[in-house]
């Protein structure tokens, strides 16, 4: 009768925990490489995940913002430099206009009694 070390047993199962997470983090790191190209065609689905808003909302950006994106058949592609580049541009037209205050004092000169 043979009895087996059960420190043995715990290696190879570590061994082999560990060829899983090395297959997993090879299979992110390619993924990864993928997303990182600027010049990627997204759909309306992955620009919505990487605007984190609706895929009506980023429909309404493409319609009335100028979101820039080329129409194929019922659908919309959109370059990822170009996205990531509107965006900027939009959080840029945030900061410099005035603040809701600034406006409720603009308006309150304007409508004021005389």
């Amino acid at each position: 009768m043979q009895t087996t070390n059960p420190f043995e047993i715990i290696l190879s199962r570590l061994d082999d925990l560990q060829l899983a997470i090395n297959s997993i983090s090879a299979k992110a790191t390619k993924e990864n490489a993928k997303a990182a190209d600027p010049e990627r065609l997204l759909d309306l689905t992955e620009a919505a995940q990487i605007v984190r808003k609706p895929v009506g909302t980023v429909r309404h950006y493409i319609h009335h913002r100028g979101l820039p994106a080329t129409k194929i058949g019922k659908s919309y592609l959109i370059k990822l430099s170009e996205l990531l580049s509107w965006v900027d541009e939009f959080n840029k037209k945030d900061e410099t206009e005035s603040t809701p205050f600034n406006r409720m004092l603009e308006n309150r000169k304007r409508y004021r009694k005389s």
